[in-house]
């Protein structure tokens, strides 16, 4: 495969990930020039690719576009693999259970050569390290997440004080060894990082959330940014559990 034809995958994925893309962004994520961005863009459309753009906004596929079948190189697959074997070790047994299927789905369309880079478990995450296993469903926080649900919780925190709160999940995220829940805490009127260990029931309310300044996941994000490009590490204690 030439190097223009790994690019054009390339802008395909970069196209399918986002739902639009501007030609400066592309070009800088692949390290080409506008002007390459804009000959690529031509010749996808011209090979069928439903891509279309508009000035002063960018550029998107149709939607319904399907790339290619998988085509993942052996050192792709083994990364993968290694993904797998951390959440096995690491998560709980529903989601450990979707990455294995994930993998196996993989598996089958590599080559032989790949095949056995994923079954040499070169890269490995052993089993026998300390763990915080979360007391609540990893998937289950995931979907309520996605779906904008409202959950209720009762927490008991590293001091002992027990509390019950109504948050809105944000994102779940692993900070080994533990898992921890941001969301919207309505009770402290602010973020929250909940550790998933810590959370001794949960439920929804019925009730879900619509994205509000200040107290979005990016909202989230921009602040611990701000707070890591200040020194503060977001390991510390203050981060771990509700204020």
């Amino acid at each position: 495969m030439t190097r223009r034809a790994d690019r054009l995958l390339a802008l395909l994925e970069l196209l399918r990930a986002r739902p639009i893309n501007t030609a400066e962004t592309l070009a800088e994520t692949l390290e080409v020039s506008v002007r390459t961005i804009y000959r690529d863009i031509d010749a996808l459309a011209a090979t069928g690719v439903p891509v279309r753009g508009e000035a002063g906004v960018g550029y998107m596929l149709e939607a319904g576009y399907h790339l290619p079948p998988l085509n993942l190189t052996a050192e792709e697959a083994e990364a993968l693999a290694l993904g797998a074997r951390v959440l096995a070790t690491w998560s709980d047994a529903a989601l450990a259970g979707q990455a294995a299927s994930a993998l196996a789905k993989i598996r089958a369309v590599l080559s032989d050569a790949g095949q056995a880079g994923v079954d040499q478990d070169v890269l490995w995450a052993p089993k026998w390290v300390e763990r915080q296993s979360p007391r609540v469903d990893l998937l289950e926080l995931k979907r309520a997440a996605q779906r904008r649900r409202v959950l209720v919780i009762d927490y008991e925190a590293l001091s002992g004080a027990r509390t019950t709160r109504t948050i809105r999940p944000l994102s779940v995220n692993f900070f080994g060894p533990v898992w921890l829940l941001a969301a919207w805490c309505e009770l402290a009127n602010n973020f929250r990082c909940f550790r998933l260990d810590r959370i001794t029931s949960m439920a929804p309310t019925g009730a879900t959330f619509r994205d509000e300044d200040g107290k979005r996941l990016a909202d989230f994000k921009q602040l611990k940014t701000a707070e890591a490009n200040g020194g503060v590490s977001p390991h510390r204690p203050s981060h771990v559990g509700p204020a």
